[in-house]
């Protein structure tokens, strides 16, 4: 019986452990999960890591952002959206084979569960480029503009 109260404490300090709230499980005022704390652009433009820069910011309530230059020598760029663990739900690749190469100004569905499907996206010219990431509907968007 000794035993059995001695593990109870432990088990009462897992479970609220289990039970605090981070930046992965905050919420929009949409109630849809908030991205901004968590997901990063990567690609083969920054050896597909995680940098501050590449961090996406919110700029709606749904709806982000974030910059890259990039070198139009004719090649396309892979790139996802992505946690700093690849983590399910934030791993964010092509919905499928239609939405894998990315046409500047149109959107493109994603699928924040891919493993292997990065997105393709071939720079008409050099220069500054703006990524979003669109969570407002149903199936997450990713759109490519140049930068503003």
């Amino acid at each position: 019986m000794q035993n059995r109260i001695a593990f109870v404490p432990l088990i009462a300090l897992l479970a609220l452990g289990g039970c605090a709230t981070t930046s992965e499980t905050s919420e929009t005022a949409s109630g849809k999960r908030d991205f901004s704390e968590v997901l990063y652009l990567r690609g083969q433009f920054n050896w597909w890591d995680i940098a501050p820069e590449y961090k996406v910011k919110k700029v709606g309530d749904d709806l982000y952002r974030t910059e890259v230059s990039l070198k139009a020598d004719g090649q396309p760029y892979g790139f996802k959206f992505g946690n700093a663990t690849w983590s399910a739900g934030t791993n964010c690749g092509y919905l499928s084979e239609e939405f894998k190469t990315i046409k500047l100004g149109e959107p493109a569905k994603a699928n924040c569960s891919a493993v292997f499907e990065d997105f393709m996206f071939t720079p008409p010219e050099t220069g500054t480029y703006a990524f979003f990431f669109d969570n407002s509907g149903e199936t997450p968007v990713v759109l490519v503009k140049p930068a503003e």
